[in-house]
């Protein structure tokens, strides 16, 4: 009978954690792969209110902002969420982070979610990145997945809401 060295024990756990993480990984890549993608569109209206005067020291400004959004359409609901911003007038450069948390219905599934917003522009142009935060979801909508997508035609907020749900 052989008896395993502790080389031995680390080389077998090793390869045990390998296989596990690769079944995991097939697991997870046939399962998402079998998830349908939904989507929730309409408008929603926000409000942004300042929650301190703006600094601007050496010429970049930095703010905070409550949030405040209403929407209407495939989700059904309230918005509320903190915001930070800062910029370069001087450059036309600017960015944002916010965490909002959205309580209603998504095409009749109540619950509450987190989203997790990215903005930044530049002369160059702008990149914008919302997306629900994993595992936040609540109620009816635990489990749920997925990308928030906005755009702003003639001063009205339309969204795109790109989501699975687990069956």
């Amino acid at each position: 009978m052989r008896v395993l060295t502790l080389r031995g024990y680390m080389v077998a756990t090793l390869a045990v954690i390998v296989f596990a993480a690769a079944t995991a990984w097939t697991f997870g890549r046939a399962h998402a792969e079998e998830t349908t993608m939904r989507h929730a569109a309409g408008t929603f209206e926000v409000q942004l209110i300042p929650t301190e005067e703006g600094d601007t020291a050496s010429g970049l400004g930095l703010g905070r902002y409550t949030l405040s959004k209403t929407f209407s359409g495939g989700m059904i609901g309230e918005g509320s969420g903190q915001m930070l911003s800062g910029g370069n007038e001087a450059t036309s450069m600017g960015v944002y982070v916010a965490l909002e948390r959205f309580v209603g219905q998504i095409d009749g599934h109540d619950g509450a979610l987190l989203f997790a917003h990215r903005g930044v522009m530049d002369p160059s142009g702008q990149s914008l990145s919302i997306g629900i935060v994993p595992g936040s979801g609540t109620g009816g909508l635990a489990g749920i997945a997925g990308e928030f997508a906005l755009r702003v035609e003639g001063g009205v907020h339309h969204y795109d809401l790109s989501y699975s749900l687990p069956e």
